[in-house]
């Protein structure tokens, strides 16, 4: 490492979000050093398991309006890096037929011109025979959704960033954070450095810096798995044949369920967004839960018959939600120089995005995009913007 410890700009925490500021800040030609406590593309935190979902369809049409954007810099960041990062083989969301998440989407979808197919049980199961849904559910399908290789959108990220000139250092965990009159000192393991501005993208361990910043935000930490299955004709669940799928069932514990076909594992992943397993993240043994193994192979039983014979492999990963489940990204209150994103447990498939975002509050003070009800404000003052919240079901205990 060098002897020079200034930089413009600072980025803590080089997950998902992290690396593709540093990516859009390089790409600007801004001199940036992002400082990771892990190795980089670790697995103790919210960006790896093979990959995430990516969709146009949002039951909040500011993230709908949003999404075409994230969609332009992930294709962006695939001519850049000559990868394929992008997979839309489509996606259905399914549930029962006077869902109201369910029917938010089709009504905002219609509005925003996104296109979808709405099934009832005998029609998606001629298109989708994979599916075993009850008489009264609906399913959805859009040809825009799919997945994004996480994995492999990571590590472009970072040889981009690189390869215009950002700085990215891991194993070095950020020990204190001090705010200046003008930017931020921030001391490691290693050394101290002073930045102009500071971005934080540290995921679920951010709530002890913000904490040094005088924001005590109550954000809960999820245990999240995925748990991959043997299916029994593989040829059924190919990309070309098996889509995405999200359950949309607000009243039962079945809801938030989402999968994928299979790719490069065997099998297919299933996962459920809400495990109800809180965490101390200081305290993540990477340990899978087996209530939540449990409670997603009965719904797999019951859905996707052909893919429950086997359990084949279970993977963590920790979310960091806000109350409300919406995404942070925000100027610091107090200190403009400092800036932060949170993504609420749903927010891979906007990193691309993300970055850009961050990459302008951090330089200008300002986003060109809509980022109202975004404001980490919101937690401390009855008058900052909010937003409804996405799921009002949820039983959360005191924050960690």
């Amino acid at each position: 490492m060098g002897t020079n410890t200034h930089s413009t700009v600072i980025i803590v925490g080089g997950g998902g979000m992290g690396l593709s500021t540093a990516w859009r800040l390089a790409k600007g030609g801004h001199d940036v050093r992002v400082l990771e406590q892990f190795k980089f593309f670790h697995t103790r935190g919210s960006s790896h398991t093979e990959h995430r979902i990516i969709r146009r369809t949002y039951n909040d049409d500011l993230y709908s309006r949003l999404m075409p954007h994230a969609y332009r810099l992930w294709h962006e960041l695939e001519a850049d890096s000559g990868q394929k990062l992008v997979y839309l083989v489509g996606g259905v969301e399914l549930g029962p037929d006077d869902d109201p998440t369910l029917n938010d989407i089709i009504r905002i979808s219609g509005e925003l011109n996104v296109p979808l197919e709405v099934m009832t049980p005998p029609e998606a199961k001629k298109r989708f025979p994979q599916f075993n849904l009850p008489p009264n559910f609906l399913l959805t399908f859009c040809p825009e959704n799919g997945f994004l290789a996480i994995d492999d959108c990571l590590r472009a990220q970072a040889e981009q960033a690189r390869q215009h000139g950002a700085i990215l250092q891991d194993e070095e965990p950020v020990l204190e954070i001090t705010p200046l009159a003008h930017g931020a000192e921030v001391r490691t393991a290693k050394t101290t450095y002073t930045c102009d501005k500071l971005v934080l993208t540290a995921g679920p361990y951010v709530k002890n810096l913000l904490k040094q910043l005088g924001l005590d935000v109550p954000y809960t930490i999820e245990l999240n798995q995925g748990h991959w299955f043997k299916v029994d004709q593989p040829e059924l669940f190919r990309p070309d044949q098996f889509p995405v799928f999200i359950v949309r069932n607000d009243r039962d514990q079945m809801g938030g369920m989402y999968g994928f076909p299979t790719f490069r594992k065997p099998g297919i992943k299933v996962s459920v967004h809400h495990s109800n397993q809180y965490i101390d993240i200081d305290k993540y043994d990477m340990i899978p839960r087996q209530e939540t193994t449990e409670r997603v192979w009965d719904w797999v039983k019951a859905f996707i018959p052909g893919a429950s014979s086997e359990l084949l492999e279970v993977g963590t990963c920790p979310y960091d939600f806000p109350p409300d489940e919406h995404f942070v990204l925000s100027l610091h209150p107090q200190y403009p120089d400092i800036v932060m994103a949170n993504m609420a447990g749903h927010g891979y498939k906007f990193a691309s995005l993300v970055g850009e975002i961050m990459a302008q509050l951090a330089m200008t003070g300002k986003s060109e995009y809509d980022l109202t009800g975004f404001g980490v404000d919101r937690f401390f003052s009855e008058t900052a913007a909010r937003r409804p919240a996405i799921h009002v079901d949820i039983l959360r205990p005191g924050a960690h």
